[in-house]
């Protein structure tokens, strides 16, 4: 499961990838580690109306190249699933080749709820707002990479939950996935700057309080960052 935060909607542009969120999913759609961080693009950020991520935020963050290890590890030979796959793919295969990775990446190269939504609840606009209203489902943090794949998540769950041919379609790219470790020992050196809670006094939202304080804005070397995100995410 990934969802990306850029600074505009063409690579070929200019535009860059601002925020990456990353949930490894069980074979029924539940959460089981993952991990996030804001992406410093070289250029100047845009649409910050949009995603609230502004230049002052990322000036600490780590630049593409350095989390591209991770995020192929993270990505490579397992389905990858979002929310609009065709876009998030196409600036990951871009971003990834930049920076010396080929993992594969295309439009097909995955589930997208976005177009799995047009079978599943049919009369409902395929936007991932409208689409988790209806199956009340609540977004914690709208244009947060992290909790925009969260409820992504989510909505797959519910196709999984009431289509027993789901399993059926994907079981090979599933059980490949499952075969591939999670880049744990990718993790412990990862040099990462989640986001920081919008305000103060959201106890329970404040999932990166351990890991970076809102008024240091310094990167933090996160060893123990999946384990609390897992442990966030069971209890949503």
């Amino acid at each position: 499961m990934i969802d990306l935060e850029t600074t505009g909607f063409s690579w070929v542009d200019g535009d860059r990838v601002i925020e990456v969120g990353v949930i490894m999913l069980d074979p029924l759609g539940a959460p089981t580690g993952g991990w996030t961080t804001l992406v410093d693009p070289g250029r100047p950020v845009a649409a910050t109306q949009i995603h609230r991520i502004s230049d002052r935020d990322v000036a600490h963050a780590p630049c593409f190249a350095e989390i591209a290890g991770l995020l192929a590890a993270s990505c490579a030979d397992r389905v990858l699933v979002a929310h609009n796959l065709a876009f998030d793919s196409y600036f990951l295969h871009h971003e990834l080749l930049a920076a010396g990775f080929d993992v594969g990446l295309g439009p097909r190269a995955g589930v997208c709820t976005m177009e799995l939504a047009g079978h599943y609840m049919p009369g409902v606009s395929r936007a991932l707002d409208p689409l988790c209203k209806a199956a009340g489902i609540d977004i914690r943090h709208r244009h947060w990479a992290l909790w925009d794949a969260e409820a992504t998540g989510r909505l797959l769950q519910r196709f999984i939950a009431v289509d027993p041919a789901f399993h059926r379609h994907w079981r090979e790219g599933i059980d490949r996935s499952l075969a591939v470790r999670w880049p744990a020992h990718l993790m412990d050196g990862a040099r990462l700057l989640p986001r920081c809670p919008p305000t103060n006094g959201h106890p329970d939202d404040d999932w990166c309080a351990t890991c970076v304080q809102s008024q240091q804005r310094r990167p933090k070397w996160l060893g123990g960052w999946p384990r609390v995100l897992a442990a966030r995410l069971r209890r949503a």
